[in-house]
């Protein structure tokens, strides 16, 4: 999907939940979330959003936001997730669950993995 995380990524990093579901607001209305790949994805984002506020020792997303992931981790784990996109009896929930994971996690560590 094709949008600018950087703001969503700068709010997670600043802990700005409030902030963050703003965006979330703010791109519903640009994106088509109708479809399965697009619910999978929003998902995805929710679940972030709501990890940051939970503030759960275990999430991924806490875990890189708080430096307990080297860089190089979050490369391999950004490769690991493309090898699951490249299943293709993956539902499509599930992939866009999964490609906004990637999206996410490659602006954290600064790459296109």
């Amino acid at each position: 999907m094709e949008l600018d995380l950087k703001t969503f990524v700068r709010t997670l990093k600043e802990k700005d939940t409030k902030k963050a579901k703003e965006w979330l607001e703010q791109i519903k209305n640009r994106v088509d979330f109708n479809d399965e790949f697009g619910r999978g994805y929003l998902l995805a984002l929710r679940g972030m959003v709501a990890a940051r506020e939970a503030g759960g020792e275990l999430s991924v997303i806490n875990r890189v936001v708080n430096g307990e992931c080297k860089k190089e981790q979050v490369v391999e784990l950004v490769k690991s997730m493309h090898e699951r996109l490249s299943l293709n009896f993956r539902p499509e929930d599930e992939k866009g669950f999964d490609t906004a994971l990637v999206e996410v996690l490659q602006e954290f560590s600064g790459g296109n993995g």
